[in-house]
């Protein structure tokens, strides 16, 4: 860990579950902001909110997810 406190690996993630408002706004080709929005408000987690409950914990920092993230 070279002193940083962290060991190893961890993933971030995103998972879009399709639900019927995914699924209507792919099939009326909403654009890819929109369809995000549907899942936010949905429930889903973004790949920064992962993130930053991730750092919160202490088991990494958001500097790295930022650069990840951003990559």
């Amino acid at each position: 860990c070279n002193g940083t406190g962290y060991q190893g690996r961890m993933g971030i993630h995103e998972v879009l579950v399709i639900h019927n408002g995914i699924r209507d706004a792919i099939l009326k080709k909403a654009s890819a902001n929109d369809i995000k929005a549907v899942a936010t408000q949905g429930g889903m987690k973004t790949m920064i909110e992962d993130g930053i409950e991730k750092a919160k914990a202490g088991l990494t920092t958001i500097k790295e997810i930022l650069k990840v993230v951003h990559e």
